[in-house]
């Protein structure tokens, strides 16, 4: 842990995602709000806020093999400088509704790429028994920055105006470019310009290797385990609580998160994450499983942090196999394919939330989609035994061709 937190680049990095997903979530309230006062519509406030996420799924599958033919430096000061430009113009008092939802798909659209390029160019700063760890303590800074800026995105779009929190996300981004140019080295690129970098070698390779196949599947976990987040406004209404509650429901996966990562980072090391592997899928959904007879909202408030908390580090594990097991010359390839697949998993599973909840109540959809969860979580660890715990991908693998 001290090794990490003295290494310059990793702290660089670190902040700079501390500073990206800051000013995203400014973002997200400020637009929400920006919208719906012009419009009184929640229709078209939704669809903005659905753009701030799905546009990234399509920028992530096509663009992420720029992050392996490119330096991934260079990629992600180039893709904050643009996004920098992009979210000031968001903030231009009087910006067309059309006009300003085509700034956030593409903003968002770059999003993608700048992902896998910075989850591969961790993997080129940290050493693979430090990697595991430094996911964790990325994850937890997240968390803390997703929690802060919700909070302080509605303070600062009610006490000033929404532009101001767009006008901060662009000053982020600006922050985050210099921040990389200055304290990140340059390393070139890890594969040749005139090599191949089709998406569907990667996938490929996925496919025909157990292993990856099995931590690649735990991506689609999102369809089941979103569903208390999806949920909380209808739970409450269902439990008939006060509103307050649904924030405080939304936040416990985050809080417990944070306290979860730390404990894994600090006693977990990468040489025990093949053997977690197996647990840690399985264990998220667990906790939701009672979910259909809980109507105390503090129950609720640990069945969701417990939850949410064992996603988190699934996901650190997840992430951190991932990235170990792929090549170098196809790292931000895989990593661009399984963060597009998550996200669509969040939406599709909110999607489905909806539906079931609308059928049985949103209490019982929690626990129905917990143990969805539970049993799909059975196919990845089945693949990952047979695979027989691998620990990382051989550095002589051969690159498949097209």
């Amino acid at each position: 842990m001290t090794s990490l937190v003295r290494n310059r680049e990793f702290r660089a990095v670190a902040v700079t995602e501390l500073l990206s997903v800051l000013g995203d979530q400014l973002s997200r309230v400020a637009l929400a709000l920006l919208v719906f006062a012009r419009t009184g519509s929640a229709g078209l406030s939704g669809l903005t806020y659905a753009l701030t996420y799905l546009p990234a799924v399509a920028g992530g599958l096509l663009l992420s093999p720029m992050a392996d033919r490119r330096p991934r430096r260079a990629i992600l000061i180039a893709i904050d400088a643009a996004r920098a430009v992009i979210v000031l113009a968001m903030a231009v008092p009087g910006t067309p509704l059309p006009i300003l939802c085509a700034l956030v798909a593409a903003s968002t659209f770059l999003s993608g790429p700048y992902q896998a390029a910075r989850l591969a160019m961790l993997r080129d700063i940290l050493p693979q028994e430090q990697y595991g760890p430094g996911m964790a303590i990325r994850q937890s800074l997240n968390q803390g920055a997703t929690l802060a800026g919700f909070a302080s995105g509605g303070f600062l779009s009610t006490a000033f105006a929404p532009t101001t929190c767009l006008v901060v996300d662009g000053a982020t981004f600006a922050l985050s470019a210099l921040v990389l140019l200055l304290f990140v080295r340059h390393r070139p690129a890890t594969l040749p310009s005139a090599a191949p970098a089709a998406v569907t070698t990667t996938l490929r390779l996925v496919w025909r290797s157990p292993a990856l196949r099995a931590v690649f599947l735990t991506a689609f976990s999102a369809l089941f385990l979103i569903a208390p987040e999806a949920l909380a406004v209808s739970l409450a209404a269902e439990l008939s609580v006060s509103p307050r509650w649904v924030g405080l429901f939304m936040a416990s996966a985050g809080l417990f998160a944070i306290v979860f990562l730390a404990l894994l980072a600090r006693y977990v090391t990468a040489a025990h994450y093949a053997k977690a592997f197996p647990v840690a899928s399985v264990a998220p959904g667990l906790p939701l499983l009672p979910m259909a007879a809980i109507d105390d909202p503090y129950l609720i408030l640990l069945v969701f942090g417990l939850s949410g908390a064992m996603w988190a580090v699934s996901i650190v594990i997840s992430v951190s196999s991932f990235a170990e097991l792929l090549p170098d010359d196809q790292r931000a390839r895989g990593m661009g394919i399984a963060a597009s697949t998550n996200l669509t998993a969040h939406g599709v599973g909110a999607a489905v939330a909806g539906l079931i909840a609308e059928r049985i109540g949103a209490g019982a959809a929690i626990s129905v989609l917990g143990l969805a969860g539970v049993a799909f979580a059975i196919l990845p660890v089945m693949l990952w035994r047979r695979a027989g715990h691998p620990a990382r991908h051989p550095d002589t693998a051969p690159a498949l061709t097209p």
